[in-house]
């Protein structure tokens, strides 16, 4: 909740050295609910949340006051140690090198067992989004069912059908994936339609992604091209595109003045850059008037001009009788009433706290302003603090009084135009600490607000980007007494920003997650699925005992963790420091000595010896081992397998270090590597058969990021690079594998890479070619258990991969591969969307997850691109155990490959009647009706999936009888669908297809 920028003195010395990529010091957390609560009530509790955050330690929340500390992480792990910045142009190179290994290997047939044949699938959340910061109505759909998204890491996403719950989100941008998409503007009237986004978040907050310039799409969004006259650094941070709507001019406001395009994007001129250059916003008024905000961390103001010509702006502050101040405010926020050419409303930051200073109104075109009445009393800060960071306001399409300002929560009048300003009464319409399931529900930090256009008042719908997604109102424009309600629009928007992963060793499904402003997430269902927060706050590294998996760690930020004894059902706080450390703090747990280990101070490393049997943090057994003078800062921790109390430690001054007996007060260091001045350490993996060969990663640009030793043990390691042609990025963690650990997989700034041999200068690295192309990857985390790798990205949310098992990847795309029970026993159900020289699947089956058994064989289709659906039904099961399948894909050539594993529990009762038993009409056109093989007693839900496995719609009725009717959204695209109904544990699964 409470976000960490850059102190004045900190980020001017900074930006004289270029260095603009920042990290995020800040969080808030859900109070969980204890029953049901008025609005009153939850409105007085997050007001008194918001009073508690000036005390160092709140409960589960402590927030930082040290910026430099977090800027000191980040920077130190990506900045080019050369130039001191962070040149994250670079990755347009890293993306064409991507491409250009894409198009190669989709003329290759894929080899069995190729790393770069990967295929990543993506496991959610589903239902937990990110930090959203613009939004925009598509005027093509007169409903105002399609929205646009444009996140902070995740790029730009098409929702359609989102005023329902099921809501149908697409990532749209194959560009560059992990873009900070900060604003999105249409032509009106423009067929086809044209649309333009922008990158870079312009606004300081330490964790501000540097964007690449202004995309376009000439045909409604189906395509996008980057504008190359937005290829540099003018462009690197977009706040804002408006387009006027008569001469169909484009407008940018950059962290570098204000730019026009009169020719569609092809060129562009600086029409406007005062006292300061950073413009924080640009509006159109309804005469078509030209407004822009300049100043963003520096002050300056409103200007105004009818043609947008350099040279004809008028500043509006020093206007006699302006009303609006000259002097203490930084960042403000502009709005225009669509139906109201004379009305503008103005927020403003003020410089001394970087709070809300004021919100003005003017009924003149900017010549004359009032101050507004301030929602929650004069004494109340609705931006928290952080109006430089979540401000946000705008005004209904059809009534220039009602306006909506955005905050920390969403705050509404319908009484902007009282002939006494001051009177105004806002109404507090979300709050933050409500919990999901509340109507009042929205996540805080809010970035963008845009109704649904119409002419006719009260303007009811509306869309709300925050730090937690996008959210909808249908009654949003309610009168104070009679409240609007919310709820939210993110399943299937995956843009979450992960830091670190941890997974089960027995449990398959079950990850936890740590996620930036969004918690730890636990992940506990196959496939594409929902979470539930495990910890609240920002969510860091984490951990689970590979020998004792009820006991799991998370940690929030510096050395501050959550421990959990029962297998994550609850979790204790043991705060031990919340100023020690790095802000997301690096940290590794060893699982065999049951010690953690993390970073310290510069110098020095933390040792938690009793993390399973402490009480309490008082009662926690901690040591501050030295690294001895001039190590740096931990950046890196790594537990050897093979070496008794044993780590590796990388640091912020390019070193690798090996520590022995690493859980006593003196522990025996040794240095293996001094890397370059000002390099940091990223990750060391150790081979899990020979601790003689490692592999090092450094995370900043311009360096050499990829290191091998086969010696470690002398006392002058050997290292060489097996760098080679890998592009100019960060690389965030390395992984060999296991099974041959001459192949390796690197998670970088631009996706997964692989290696099938590391033979120094001639190593080759390619980009894995299926779903996590040009993504951040924060961390790569392998489990020998089902041969699983897990992949964390920042911004597009956890996915994993069978890679590393030795027959996978399979030959064919599979799309799904499931089981259930049925009364004559376990049905299994597989789809692929394409095969190649496919022969047959053979069907195995184990009892104990190991010693598998063939079952029966099924033929394949050989060749085919089109989708191809398989069944086949193991009649002999016996009563509770649970049962493994498998399927190995056997090739014309004879080759083969194994899928995921599934498993199918059978229950002491024996196998069930089916949960359902037909579907009809199917073909179906706008509702089904689905027969039940049983009377239930609990609520069924249906839901139905498509081709991706994605779910595209849902509803959960209790039947009165073994037949229920299901009526169908409209907008649900025709074509083959898997409906799918849960109830008490039992699930049963058909095809279906939608005329």
């Amino acid at each position: 909740m409470k976000k960490t920028l850059l102190a004045a003195s900190h980020w001017r010395q900074l930006l004289s050295g270029g260095l603009l990529m920042l990290l995020f010091a800040g969080s808030f957390q859900l109070a969980l609910e204890t029953g049901p609560k008025t609005k009153q009530e939850l409105v007085r509790e997050s007001r008194e949340e918001e009073e508690e955050e000036d005390e160092a330690e709140d409960g589960d929340r402590v927030f930082a006051d040290r910026p430099d500390l977090a800027l000191e992480q980040e920077a130190a792990l990506t900045r080019d140690p050369a130039t001191g910045t962070v040149p994250r142009e670079r990755l347009t190179a890293a993306a064409a090198f991507n491409q250009t290994a894409l198009t190669s290997q989709a003329l290759q047939r894929p080899t069995s067992g190729n790393l770069a044949g990967a295929t990543w699938v993506e496991r959610g959340p589903s239902n937990v989004a990110g930090r959203i910061l613009g939004l925009l109505v598509d005027p093509a759909d007169a409903t105002g069912s399609t929205i646009w998204a444009g996140s902070a890491g995740g790029g730009l996403w098409k929702g359609t059908n989102a005023k329902s719950p099921s809501v149908q989100w697409r990532n749209v941008n194959a560009s560059l994936t992990n873009l900070a998409v900060t604003t999105v503007a249409a032509v009106p009237g423009s067929s086809p339609e044209v649309l333009y986004c922008g990158t870079g978040e312009g606004y300081f907050n330490v964790d501000a992604i540097q964007g690449a310039g202004i995309w376009k799409s000439t045909d409604g969004g189906a395509t996008w091209a980057r504008l190359a006259s937005t290829n540099n650094a003018n462009f690197y941070f977009v706040q804002k595109i408006a387009v006027q709507p008569t001469t169909g001019e484009v407008y940018a406001a950059t962290r570098n003045g204000l730019w026009r395009s009169q020719n569609a994007g092809s060129t562009w001129s600086l029409v406007l850059s005062g006292t300061a250059t950073r413009v924080a916003d640009v509006e159109i008024g309804a005469d078509n008037t030209v407004y822009a905000a300049l100043g963003i961390f520096n002050t300056d103001g409103i200007y105004r001009s009818t043609t947008g010509n350099s040279g004809s702006w008028t500043k509006l502050n020093t206007l006699a009788g302006s009303g609006l101040p000259t002097t203490g405010y930084q960042r403000i926020e502009l709005a225009c009433a669509p139906s109201d050419a004379n009305r503008l409303y103005a927020v403003f930051q003020t410089t001394t706290t970087n709070s809300l200073l004021n919100i003005y109104r003017s009924t003149d075109k900017g010549n004359t302003w009032v101050v507004m009445g301030r929602p929650g009393g004069s004494t109340t800060d609705y931006t928290n603090g952080q109006a430089w960071y979540n401000l946000a306001i705008s005004v209904s399409p059809s009534d220039p009084n009602a306006v909506y300002l955005g905050g920390l929560d969403l705050w509404f009048t319908s009484d902007a135009g009282n002939a006494t300003p001051g009177n105004i009464a806002w109404d507090q319409e979300s709050v933050w600490n409500a919990g999901v399931s509340s109507s009042y529900y929205v996540h805080a930090d809010h970035h963008a607000i845009a109704f649904v256009p119409t002419a006719t008042a009260p303007a009811n719908q509306a869309y709300f980007g925050s730090d937690g997604g996008v959210a909808y109102s249908a009654d949003a424009s309610t009168s104070n007494a009679t409240e609007p309600t919310f709820s939210q629009r993110n399943n299937g928007l995956n843009v979450t920003q992960f830091y670190a992963l941890a997974m089960h060793p027995t449990n398959f499904n079950y990850f936890l997650a740590g996620a930036q402003d969004n918690g730890t997430q636990k992940f506990t269902t196959a496939g594409l699925g929902t979470t539930t927060m495990a910890t609240s706050g920002d969510g860091g590294f984490c951990a689970i005992d590979q020998t004792n998996a009820n006991a799991q760690f998370t940690s929030y930020v510096y050395n501050q963790y959550r421990r959990s004894t029962n297998g994550g059902a609850s979790f204790t706080n043991f705060n031990i420091s919340a100023s020690i450390g790095s802000f997301i703090n690096p940290w590794e747990y060893d699982s065999q000595a049951d010690v953690l280990y993390a970073c310290h101070n510069a110098d020095f490393y933390l040792a938690w010896t009793n993390p399973l049997t402490a009480t309490s943090v008082a009662a926690a057994t901690t040591l501050t081992p030295g690294l001895g003078t001039g190590a740096g800062k931990v950046t890196h921790i790594t537990v050897s397998p093979l070496t008794a109390n044993r780590i590796y430690v990388g640091t912020n001054a390019g070193k690798l270090l090996r520590v022995d007996n690493a859980n006593t007060a003196t522990p025996a260091v040794t240095t293996l590597r001094t890397g370059t001045a000002g390099t940091s350490v990223s990750c060391v993996a150790v081979d899990p058969t020979n601790e003689k060969h490692l592999l090092l990663t450094y995370s900043n640009y311009g360096t050499v990021s990829v290191y091998e030793t086969t010696n470690a043990d002398a006392a002058s390691p050997t290292w060489t690079s097996v760098e080679n042609l890998l592009p100019d990025m960060p690389v965030r963690w390395a992984l060999f594998d296991p099974t041959n650990t001459t192949r390796a997989l690197l998670a970088t700034e631009m996706g997964v890479y692989t290696t099938e041999q590391l033979s120094g200068s001639a190593t080759v690295w390619t980009p894995a070619s299926n779903g996590l192309v040009n993504t951040r990857v924060d961390m790569l985390r392998y489990r020998p258990g089902d041969k699983l790798v897990g992949a964390a990205t920042h911004g597009r949310g956890l996915f994993t991969s069978n890679v590393l098992d030795p027959a996978a990847p399979l030959p064919v795309t599979l799309l799904r591969f499931t089981g259930s029970r049925t009364p004559e026993g376990i049905e299994l159900g597989w789809q692929t969307a394409s095969e190649l020289k496919s022969s047959y699947f053979d069907i195995e089956r184990a009892i104990d997850a190991v010693n598998y058994q063939p079952l029966g064989r099924v033929a394949a289709a050989g060749t085919s691109t089109s989708r191809h659906i398989y069944s086949y039904l193991d009649a002999k099961v016996e009563a509770g155990r649970p049962y493994y399948y498998r399927l190995r894909q056997v090739d014309l050539d004879g080759t083969s490959a194994y899928s995921p594993v599934v498993v199918v529990a059978v229950p002491a009762g024996g196998t069930a009647p089916a949960l359902l038993t037909s579907v009809f009409p199917n073909p179906f056109s706008s509702e089904l009706t689905v027969a039940l093989g049983q009377d239930l007693t609990e609520a069924i839900t249906i839901s139905l999936a498509d081709a991706a496995g994605r779910r595209v719609f849902s509803t959960t009725q209790r039947p009165a009888a073994r037949q229920l009717t299901v009526r169908i959204p409209a907008s649900l695209v025709p074509g083959s669908y898997v409906l799918t109904a849960s109830s008490g544990g039992q699930r049963s699964s058909q095809r279906v297809e939608k005329r």
